[in-house]
């Protein structure tokens, strides 16, 4: 168990439960975009799978674009998220069109304002870079009045970050005298 992944996952898994509800989606139903593809974000999409969303509606980037089968650059860990080959999606714009979330867990400026404008509508967007997320709060919630939107600071609202989660998750797994902390118990 680590905190920057499995801890992150815990909480944006929680968060992502609230805003679907608030915004009246099903998990299997959402278009996913998981901008950032380490740790953290690889732990993200795995729990959120967990959870109900679709494999197949998850579009993952990294640093060279959009994974996908027979590009450079895709290890064993980001493989489960690569898209086939001939998706025609390859940049973070591409894949932004008409999605329902977006998940970054990459670099503060790293979505340029208007990337957001085409999501669909009353979307998701969990911008979690610290201290500066991928978009700045009050430009997301500016162009997007109809979406939940949540950074990983504490200085705006929705915060969606792992120490959220701390001590709470220890604290359950001490008090059953849990050995380890398992997949049910992220869940």
């Amino acid at each position: 168990f680590h905190d920057d992944q499995h801890g992150t996952a815990i909480i944006a898994g929680a968060a992502l439960l609230n805003a679907a509800e608030l915004q009246g989606r099903k998990l299997d139903e959402l278009n996913v975009v998981c901008l950032g593809a380490g740790a953290s974000a690889i732990a993200c999409m795995d729990l959120w799978i967990k959870l109900g969303v679709r494999r197949d509606n998850i579009t993952m980037i990294d640093s060279r674009g959009v994974i996908r089968d027979g590009r450079g650059g895709v290890g064993p860990y980001k493989a489960p998220f690569a898209r086939a080959a001939d998706d025609p999606r390859r940049t973070l714009a591409d894949a932004l069109r008409g999605a329902d979330v977006l998940i970054g867990l990459s670099s503060g400026g790293s979505v340029p304002p208007e990337l957001i404008e085409p999501m669909a509508p009353r979307p998701i967007i969990f911008v979690m870079a610290n201290p500066d997320p991928e978009i700045p709060y009050e430009t997301a919630v500016k162009l997007r009045p109809d979406a939940i939107v949540a950074t990983g600071r504490s200085d705006y609202p929705n915060q969606v970050n792992n120490v959220l989660g701390f001590p709470f998750i220890f604290r359950g797994a001490l008090d059953v005298r849990a050995r380890t902390i398992n997949q049910k118990m992220q869940i």
